[in-house]
C-alpha cells in the first residue's frame, strides 16, 4: 500500500473517533421516523427545477495534459433519455435517518457522482431519509428499520417520477447506500414488468455488491436484466467495486459476508457471485483514465476526512474550471483474489491513493476514469431510443 501521509492519517482518526463516539447516541435514539408515515417526495434535482445539484458545468482542466475542456450545455428537451440517481451515505447526522434536507454533503455528492451525466439524460434525484454515516454500524449489526425508511422514500419517489415522466426511457445511477435501494427498488418495481423493462436503458449500481448466479449474467438479483458483459451493450447493468490493493478481508466482493445485502432483504450468500463489470470492455476503450472530481472540495466532517484520505492523500485536485481529472493515470480489470471479485486498479502514471481496510476503494468506483462511464451511459441512452419504437 502506498505511504501514509501524517496529515491525513490524523483527519482519518479523528473521523472515526467522532464516529465511535457517536455509536452508543445512535443505538439508544431510534428515530421518531420509524412510525411516522412517508412523507412527500422532495427533489433535490429536477429538469423543473432552475438550478441544482446535479446542473453542474461540463468545463474541466487536466492536470496531467494542461487541457481545457468546455463543451456546451445540452437542452433538456435534446437528451434521450432520464437518469434516476440516488446517491450514496452522505450525511453526518448524530441520528439514525437523516432528515429530509438538502444538506451541503447531500449537494456535494450528488454533484460528485450525478452531476457528469447531465449531457446524457435529464436528472431527478430525490433527497431521502438515508441511513447516516455514523449509524451504518449499528444499522449492519442487525437494527433493520433505518434502511427500510430509506428504502421507502426512494420508492415513493420512484413512483412519483412514473406517474409524471410519460414512456421516457431511463438509466439508474448510485453508489454505495443509494445502489443498494436501487437494487431493491429494480428488483422490486422493474424486474418482469413487461412495461418498465421496455423503458430500462442500463443501471450504474456502484459498491452495492450487486449478484448474479456463478457464472451467469443474471439470476441472483434480477431475472431478466443481466450485468453488462460486452461493448455496446445496453438494457443491462454495470456494477463493482474497486481496490488498488486486494484486501484479505473486504465489505465488498464476496456475497457470502456481505452484511448490508442482508439486512436489506437483498439475495446474498455463498451460492450468489458479486458482479463486476469492466468498463473498458464495455466501453470498447482499455487507455489508461485518471480520477475527475468537481474543483471544489467535498464538505467538511467525517465524509470528508475519509474521502481526503482514500482519494488524494497530496490535496483534493482542484483547477479554475468545475471539475478536474487530476495527474494520475491508471488501467483496471476484474480480479477474484481471498474470494473476493472487485475491479482492480493499477495506477501507471503515480497518484498516490490510500485504501481503507473492508472499504477497499470504493469511492473511486465512479470517479476513476468518470467520463468513460459517462460514455457508456450515453451510448445506451441513443440505442434505446434508436430501438424503443
Amino acid at each position: 500500500m502506498q505511504s501514509l501521509r501524517s496529515g491525513s492519517v490524523g483527519r482519518l482518526l479523528v473521523a472515526v473517533g467522532v464516529a465511535v463516539a457517536s455509536f452508543s447516541l445512535l443505538v439508544g435514539a431510534q428515530s421518531t421516523a420509524v412510525a411516522a408515515p412517508a412523507p412527500p417526495t422532495k427533489w433535490l434535482c429536477s429538469p423543473t427545477m432552475a438550478s441544482d445539484p446535479c446542473d453542474l458545468p461540463q468545463d474541466t482542466t487536466d492536470l496531467l495534459t494542461g487541457r481545457v475542456t468546455a463543451p456546451p450545455p445540452v437542452a433538456e428537451s435534446a437528451k434521450p433519455v432520464d437518469c434516476f440517481f440516488v446517491y450514496g451515505t452522505a450525511t453526518n447526522a448524530l441520528s439514525l435517518n437523516a432528515d429530509l434536507v438538502a444538506s451541503p454533503e447531500i449537494r456535494a455528492a450528488a454533484s460528485l457522482h450525478g452531476a457528469r451525466f447531465n449531457r446524457t439524460c435529464r436528472m431527478f434525484a430525490p433527497v431521502y431519509r438515508q441511513v447516516s454515516l455514523p449509524a451504518a454500524v449499528p444499522t449492519n449489526l442487525g437494527l433493520t428499520e433505518p434502511l427500510a425508511i430509506a428504502y421507502r422514500d426512494v420508492r415513493n419517489a420512484w413512483r412519483e417520477y412514473l406517474a409524471h415522466a410519460g414512456n421516457r426511457g431511463v438509466i439508474f445511477i448510485a453508489d454505495s447506500q443509494g445502489a443498494y435501494h436501487l437494487r431493491k427498488l429494480i428488483r422490486e418495481e422493474v424486474d418482469g414488468r413487461p412495461a418498465l423493462l421496455h423503458r430500462f436503458a442500463g443501471a450504474f449500481l456502484m459498491g452495492a455488491n450487486v449478484t448474479t448466479a456463478k457464472g451467469s449474467a443474471v439470476g441472483g438479483d434480477f431475472r431478466n436484466i443481466p450485468v453488462c458483459t460486452r461493448q455496446g451493450e445496453y438494457r443491462c447493468v454495470m456494477a463493482y467495486s474497486s481496490n488498488v490493493v486486494y484486501p484479505p478481508v473486504s465489505a465488498f466482493g464476496n456475497s457470502a459476508v456481505d452484511v448490508t445485502s442482508r439486512a436489506s432483504g437483498l439475495p446474498n450468500g455463498p451460492q450468489y457471485q458479486v458482479a463486476c463489470t469492466d468498463p473498458a470492455v464495455v466501453s470498447g476503450s482499455r487507455a489508461p483514465v485518471g480520477i475527475t472530481v468537481p474543483s471544489e472540495p467535498f464538505p467538511p466532517w467525517l465524509l470528508a476526512g475519509v474521502l481526503t484520505y482514500t482519494r488524494f492523500p497530496d490535496p483534493w485536485p482542484t483547477s479554475s474550471s468545475t471539475w478536474t481529472t487530476g495527474r494520475g493515470r491508471g488501467v483496471g480489470s476484474c480480479d477474484e483474489v481471498y474470494g473476493i471479485r472487485e475491479y482492480h486498479i493499477r495506477m501507471i502514471r503515480p497518484q498516490p491513493i490510500n485504501q481503507v481496510p473492508l472499504l477497499d476503494t470504493h469511492d473511486l468506483d465512479f470517479t476513476f476514469g468518470l467520463d468513460r462511464l459517462v460514455g457508456i451511459a450515453a451510448r445506451q441512452a441513443a440505442d434505446w431510443r434508436a430501438h424503443s419504437h
